[in-house]
């Protein structure tokens, strides 16, 4: 989908991540009003809130093509760093397909919570229920963002696909589009970033989300 280039001295970065959760801290009020009342705007709500956070973390992006605009759609992306979230919320107005811990983590959980995150359990015997959730969602006309790799990597490769929840969009009554989409980390303060620079944001061999 893109490319990222992170901006800013070890100072700043530090300046920057008081900025994001005070702003963060505000906006969550928000998102769980509009939720509790059913109000429209928060499906949309958190793409805002993820295009000021780029701003705020000093994340250039640049977008290579745009998101299908058909609903329902499973968008099936790579997964390196912990930034992935906040990059491809702030250019997709949906909901991500994470891994159960996710829901238990302070603040994060939170976060995915108000976006209305699927939790999954990646063991076997989990599958079928967890594709009836997904396929509940889908139905209703949504967008869903799958890591299917299970995983994150360096970027340099993508990984075998681990999901088998891929399954649902065969198995749907409405037909689903399915959009590859990929990112890319570029640039670190304006320096090309190299396999040394790689550890300062990646999250190698970790859980995806």
């Amino acid at each position: 989908m893109g490319g990222v280039e992170r901006m800013g001295s070890p100072a700043l970065r530090v300046w920057r991540l008081a900025i994001y959760l005070v702003f963060t801290l505000v906006l969550m009020p928000v998102q769980a009003f509009g939720l509790a009342f059913r109000r429209p705007w928060t499906a949309s709500f958190p793409r805002f809130y993820h295009r000021w956070c780029c701003r705020i973390l000093g994340l250039r992006v640049r977008r290579i093509g745009r998101p299908t605009q058909a609903r329902p759609v499973l968008f099936a992306a790579n997964h390196i760093s912990y930034l992935d979230i906040t990059v491809f919320g702030s250019m997709i107005a949906g909901s991500f397909i994470a891994k159960t811990e996710v829901a238990r983590w302070p603040l994060f959980g939170w976060l995915a919570r108000l976006q209305r995150s699927v939790f999954i359990d990646r063991k076997v015997r989990s599958t079928a229920a967890q594709r009836d959730s997904i396929a509940g969602r889908l139905a209703a006309k949504e967008a869903l963002i799958l890591f299917p790799e299970g995983t994150s990597g360096d970027g340099n490769r993508v990984l075998p696909f681990k999901s088998a929840l891929f399954s649902v969009a065969a198995a749907a009554t409405d037909p689903v589009i399915v959009q590859p989409v990929s990112i890319a980390y570029t640039r670190l303060d304006g320096m090309p970033i190299g396999r040394r620079l790689r550890p300062l944001f990646a999250w190698y061999g970790a859980s995806g989300a």
